[in-house]
């Protein structure tokens, strides 16, 4: 019996790769953003400290030594929501070359599938005919 062939094996191969490729950038792409949020989140964590540490205090040289500290930690979570702003786009248009590579590779699949199904329906009536041929050579 004959055995089924793809034609297009190797651009569907090609596919798979490119599409892989496209979701390990995908995934580095979402882990950057998710390291600025991170970052965003320990200096909130940090301004939330330091104004609890500078609460209680009268000590003048620690309020202004703070407020400097506030203005540096502003300043480093503008940096970092326009950073994230960044990757935010940069993560989005990785999702469209994965979305892309996705559909490439599926229709792929789909039409492997089809002509999958038609070969074994063909090769299903051929089994038929060959043996519906031996049947009647016997009895004629």
């Amino acid at each position: 019996m004959k055995k089924f062939k793809f034609e297009l094996e190797d651009v569907l191969s090609l596919r798979k790769f490119q599409q892989e490729q496209a979701q390990i950038e995908l995934g580095k792409a979402v882990a950057e953003e998710v390291k600025i949020q991170d970052n965003l989140n320990l200096i909130a964590m940090q301004h939330v400290e330091a104004k609890k540490n500078l609460a209680g205090s009268t000590d003048f040289a620690a309020i202004i030594n703070g407020q400097q500290y506030f203005s540096f930690l502003k300043k480093q979570e503008e940096k970092l929501l326009e950073d994230l702003a960044a990757a935010k786009m940069f993560t989005e248009t990785k999702r469209e070359v994965f979305k892309e590579c996705l559909q490439k590779t599926e229709s792929l699949n789909k039409l492997k599938e089809k002509q999958l199904a038609e070969f074994k329906e063909l090769e299903a009536k051929e089994e038929e005919d060959m043996v519906d041929d031996m049947v009647t050579s016997r009895y004629n």
